[in-house]
């Protein structure tokens, strides 16, 4: 049983998933296998056809040591596939060109098989059957080095097969026995090749989904993490910050100030609800919660720059702070504030000091005197304090020489 849960607990990696026989993904996945084939490709693809050039220099250079006659009949098919090389190197190297990779590349494979059985047909020397290997040699081309996709292998083997058949029928320089010895050669390399090439094409495709499937993973993991995030900094009640998230707001806010001048002047404002328990024990602890989600709307929507936040601070306590705003600039908001929640006109009939629900604000601004986080806290809740003292239903302000003062 604890093995059965351990197995149902286990994410999905891509390995279990099967591949039918024929390969085929559906049409979407099919489209982005392509690109990731090609792309895979599109690393190795130019040292093949580099080693291609190579094997063609030599080979010239074999044919002018044997027959200089044999090679004055084989340097311009030789210098053709050179060409096709290098156009394969040049189009696997741009990624703007690499949609024509395969097609270059099975057009380079063409070109050694036909011309190895045109040059076959025509040259008459003990050692020209060896040119018709070459079809034997561009199926491994085309299969093993330039890993063309498993159904244009297929396609071009069987065309290039056809075309040595046609050859070897043809030529007068070879004879029925020779020419059934390097078909079945031909064949034998054809089968194996694409044999090879299946098995790659599938353990490629069985990574792509494996590589599919944990892309999608790490994107739900993402927005799981988002949604945490959120739920561990956003308080669910109001919709503000809650006091760890204001904490992280303000530290990456006030990095560095006073320090070069790096960071933001930022201005606190504390505040919260007059006599808010006796609104509790009046109306009730539901219609408590309504109050604290109106209220709390206020400075949200009177926020506007990218960096000001509001955070519920505890209870009916709230904070609000302004990026790079002066003293003057945060008690003008302040006072905007303590009018915008007097006008609601929330009834409030357990308080002292009106018939509707009123706020007492602390305000004060980052200075060279107090700069980090905890000294405007402190000092934003002694303006608060001070206010609370001096009848509520009113802004205290705390100045740079560290003295309190109502507006």
């Amino acid at each position: 049983m604890k093995d059965e849960s351990q197995r149902l607990n286990v994410l999905p990696s891509g390995r279990d998933l099967r591949l039918p026989w024929h390969l085929r993904l559906p049409a979407p996945l099919e489209r982005d296998f392509a690109e990731f084939f090609r792309n895979s490709v599109a690393k190795v693809a130019p040292w093949a056809a580099l080693n291609v050039v190579v094997l063609l220099v030599l080979a010239l250079a074999l044919e002018l040591y044997i027959s200089p006659e044999v090679a004055a009949r084989t340097w311009r098919p030789r210098l053709l596939c050179a060409m096709l090389a290098v156009a394969t190197i040049l189009v696997a190297r741009h990624a703007e060109w690499r949609r024509w990779l395969h097609s270059a590349s099975l057009a380079l494979a063409f070109s050694v098989a036909l011309t190895g059985d045109w040059i076959g047909m025509r040259v008459d020397h003990p050692l020209a059957f060896s040119l018709f290997l070459q079809t034997s040699l561009a199926i491994l081309l085309m299969s093993v080095l330039l890993r063309v996709p498993f159904y244009w292998a297929v396609t071009g083997s069987l065309a290039m097969i056809a075309a040595l058949a046609a050859s070897l029928h043809n030529s007068p320089h070879i004879d029925h026995q020779l020419a059934l010895v390097l078909l079945l050669l031909s064949l034998a390399s054809a089968s194996m090749s694409l044999f090879g090439q299946y098995i790659y094409e599938r353990l490629l495709r069985q990574h792509f989904l494996s590589e599919n499937v944990l892309f999608q993973h790490r994107d739900e993991l993402h927005s799981a993490n988002r949604v945490l995030e959120s739920q561990a900094t956003v308080d669910g009640l109001t919709g503000c910050l809650n006091r760890r998230g204001m904490e992280s707001r303000l530290n990456e806010l006030l990095h560095g100030f006073g320090r070069g001048g790096t960071g933001e002047r930022a201005s606190v404002l504390l505040f919260d609800i007059d006599f808010f328990k006796q609104y509790n024990d009046t109306y009730g602890h539901q219609a408590g919660d309504e109050c604290l989600k109106t209220v709390a709307s206020i400075p949200r929507a009177l926020t506007q720059g990218d960096k000001d936040f509001v955070a519920r601070y505890g209870g009916e306590e709230f904070m609000v702070v302004l990026a790079n705003t002066s003293l003057k600039d945060a008690l003008v908001f302040a006072e905007r504030l303590r009018t915008r929640i007097e006008q609601l006109g929330l009834p409030h009939a357990g308080s002292r000091v009106s018939q509707v629900v009123t706020i007492s604000i602390g305000v004060v601004c980052a200075s060279e005197r107090v700069s980090d986080a905890p000294g405007l806290i402190k000092c934003a809740d002694e303006a608060l304090y001070q206010a609370k003292g001096a009848g509520r239903n009113r802004v205290a302000y705390m100045s740079d020489q560290g003295r309190v003062a109502m507006l």
